[in-house]
């Protein structure tokens, strides 16, 4: 290297030929400002957590200086364990990380449910020195290979490397891979903690889920890039009008659905007629997902029409413009699609397709992205179904253990951290009513029933026994409709009808134990019926407590101009009906109508679909629906204002008390977590699924210490909040 690149600047004491591998082969000139940042701290051992949207090299940020660390003091494997959420994303960053090991004569292994058994074990006798895997694959190589087996795998690892730990953190997987990474423990005890991420409204959170008694340090990517986008005010339907513009461009297209990204995939291929356009979600094969994302990957220009499973940092190469399909339901989902673009180019690009209240949406996101703000992640410190499960899990690997021994090691990590030993020896007296496990003397041992429930065959659910989101899949006969939020499915019933994608759709079955539903299609009628905004995504306070700030008018308009005119239109009647009808901070509007209450709160689709579930508590209701602005219903009985305001005004206490989360329990008797909940404690269940189901802390704060103001008509309801497809009165 000449003294010219500024990759000779070794600033670090980084491994030479490894610099001279990174300028040489890959071409770099330079680090950016994530990897300057953090190289320095994960050098030093420290946990750390790197915050950066995708394609940021936030991922090189990790690498270069754990293959520094590997390559100057000659690390023996496996030094290195990649955790990840999706088997793709292993797959991706396999490919990847052997261009590197290859180089410099190192070995990399990806272990997963589709990696040839032969395969496993060749890396049971003689480890690599990278190991890529999920939290299942981990669980199994815990309960199922010999002592010997997992002291040589894990024995040297160093660098525990999660990525994307937003998406675990917050899930039943995450709390699996957090106590996971508290059982290693066991083998290794010099193993620093890396977590990958994009950016979330309260990092800290993550940084003590890395470790309790030594939080991560914060590293955010400060830099960004520019955003520029359009907001259109147009159907889904005239996309392929739009993209005749950007035929010369690669463009990424997310739909929030994968019946509306078939639908476009297919209107596309017809209308433009190109080879060259692509589709990939969760329901397409493994083979043609990987051959679409290989193909688009190598293409200059082109387009591909995905789901979620786009938002994630599988590499598919440089984007010019990341097309949304109405706005998504999450801040955070927003940064992550918009993030894919611009990674050439430093700029980011993005058209925004929506309608009605979904132009608001898309405003609010627009502004929280500018102000660094995105969702914050809620992460418990007494998960016992998950404990539950990791007793059984540690009592399988280990044969016998004593209970104190047990509790004291599992609840060392940050998921259990706050279950009293007095709750644990509750959950063990349930555990050994239906003979799960024996107990003798303080020993732990597996019993009759453990065999029983998951023997032979059923060892497999066990492993995967947790849903990575709580959604129910909608099928229509075999075509699968689209998705909907556990908070709104949980109450379907067969004979229930609901809106979804703008078609109304009668309940035949649903399956609460694989989360689906079975519908027929009904002809849309008008009526009060039961509809869900965002295609199953709930929108949650941080976007409609940002809806009600600009509904007050008091915004910088700059954010409106690259709304298309009529967009901006609909912005401005948005404000004046919601003006009329007085939606003040403060306030907290009721409109009667037609016999419908409607309760403006404002507070997010989890908070008012509990708020209905008080009102059940104490009247004969029907006709319950919930958008993300207000809760609505009818009653058999009579509700006086009176009996309206006594609810909201003791909203808070009826919420703490232990009364309620037994209604809830009882309420929501059909979902299961996952399949232990039928054997938790009574409270404790009751407990997780306000916790999963609802939002109370936000229907607390935006109905606490507000007045009630009565109304007869909300004019911003009628002429702005029409959700795809539903016929108002």
């Amino acid at each position: 290297m000449t003294g010219k690149n500024p990759m000779s600047q070794n600033n670090y004491r980084l491994n030479e030929n490894l610099l001279h591998y990174l300028s040489n082969s890959l071409g770099w000139r330079g680090l950016n400002s994530i990897q300057k940042k953090a190289i320095p701290i994960i050098l030093k051992g420290k946990n750390t957590l790197i915050l950066a949207p995708t394609a940021s090299g936030k991922t090189e940020a990790a690498l270069i200086p754990i293959f520094s660390e590997i390559l100057n003091n000659h690390l023996n494997p496996t030094s290195v364990l990649y955790v990840s959420p999706l088997k793709a994303l292993i797959n991706d960053m396999h490919n990847r990380i052997e261009k590197w090991t290859g180089h410099f004569g190192l070995t990399a292994t990806k272990w997963h449910g589709d990696v040839d058994r032969a395969e496993k074990i060749r890396f049971s006798k003689k480890p690599t020195d990278f190991l890529l895997t999920t939290p299942e694959s981990l669980e199994v190589i815990l309960m199922n290979r010999t002592s010997g087996e997992k002291e040589r795998i894990f024995k040297n690892v160093r660098y525990i490397l999660i990525d994307e730990i937003h998406y675990f953190a917050d899930s039943d997987r995450g709390v699996q891979l957090n106590s996971l990474i508290n059982r290693i423990s066991q083998y290794t005890s010099n193993a620093s903690v890396i977590g990958l991420s994009a950016t979330v409204g309260n990092p800290e959170l993550i940084s003590q889920w890395i470790s309790p008694r030594n939080p991560a340090e914060i590293i955010k990517d400060t830099g960004g890039r520019k955003l520029q986008y359009k907001v259109l005010n147009q159907p889904e339907t005239s996309l392929s009008k739009v993209l005749r513009d950007y035929t010369d461009k690669k463009v990424l297209i997310f739909a929030n659905s994968r019946r509306i990204a078939e639908l476009t995939y297919y209107k596309l291929k017809k209308e433009l007629g190109l080879d060259n356009i692509f589709i990939h979600h969760g329901s397409i094969n493994r083979q043609t997902r990987e051959e679409n994302e290989d193909k688009f990957k190598e293409i200059r220009h082109g387009f591909m029409v995905a789901t979620n499973t786009l938002e994630l940092g599988i590499d598919i190469g440089d984007i010019d413009i990341v097309v949304q399909l109405s706005a998504p339901a999450q801040t955070s989902s927003f940064s992550q699609r918009i993030g894919r673009s611009g990674r050439r180019t430093k700029v980011q690009r993005t058209i925004i397709m929506s309608q009605n209240f979904n132009l608001l949406v898309a405003l609010a996101e627009v502004m929280l992205y500018h102000e660094n703000r995105v969702e914050k992640i809620k992460i418990s410190k007494k998960s016992l179904d998950i404990l539950f499960h990791q007793t059984l899990s540690t009592t399988f690997e280990k044969g016998r253990v004593h209970f104190k021994k047990l509790y004291n090691k599992l609840t060392n990590c940050y998921a259990f951290s706050e279950i009293t030993l007095t709750e644990y020896k509750q959950l063990l007296k349930e555990m050994q009513k239906h003979e799960l496990i024996d107990i003798s003397a303080g020993m732990i041992s597996l019993g009759y029933g453990f065999e029983k429930k998951f023997a032979k065959t059923n060892y497999k659910n066990f492993y995967a026994v947790f849903s990575p989101s709580f959604s129910y899949t909608i099928y229509e006969g075999i075509r699968e409709v689209g998705t909907l939020d556990v908070s709104y499915a949980i109450d379907l019933a067969p004979g229930d009808t609901f809106n979804l994608a703008g078609k109304l759709w009668k309940v035949k079955s649903v399956n609460h134990e694989k989360y689906t539903i079975r519908v027929l299609k009904e002809k849309m009628i008008k009526a009060n019926m039961p509809s869900w905004h965002s295609e199953g995504a709930p929108i949650d306070l941080l976007i409609t407590s940002k809806i009600h700030e600009i509904l007050q008018g008091d915004f910088n308009r700059k954010y409106l101009r690259p709304f298309d005119e009529s967009g901006r239109e609909i912005i401005e009647t948005a404000i004046e009906c919601a003006q009329s009808d007085e939606f003040r901070p403060g306030i907290l509007p009721i409109e009667i109508n037609r016999g419908t209450i409607y309760i403006h709160t404002f507070a997010g689709d989890k908070a008012n679909k509990l708020l209905l579930k008080v009102f059940e508590m104490y009247h004969d209701i029907y006709n319950l629906f919930t958008t993300p602005v207000y809760a609505a219903f009818k009653a058999r009985d009579e509700i006086t204002h009176e009996d309206i305001e006594s609810i909201i005004y003791t909203l808070e206490n009826i919420l703490n008390e232990d009364s309620t989360n037994a209604m809830l329990d009882n309420l929501t008797t059909s979902f299961k977590k996952n399949k232990f909940m039928e054997f938790l404690p009574d409270n404790v269940r009751g407990n997780l699924k306000m916790n999963l189901i609802f939002d109370r802390d936000a229907l607390i704060k935006a109905t606490c210490d507000k007045m009630i103001n009565f109304i007869e008509v909300s004019q911003f309801r009628k002429k702005i909040f029409k959700p795809p497809g539903r016929h108002d009165e």
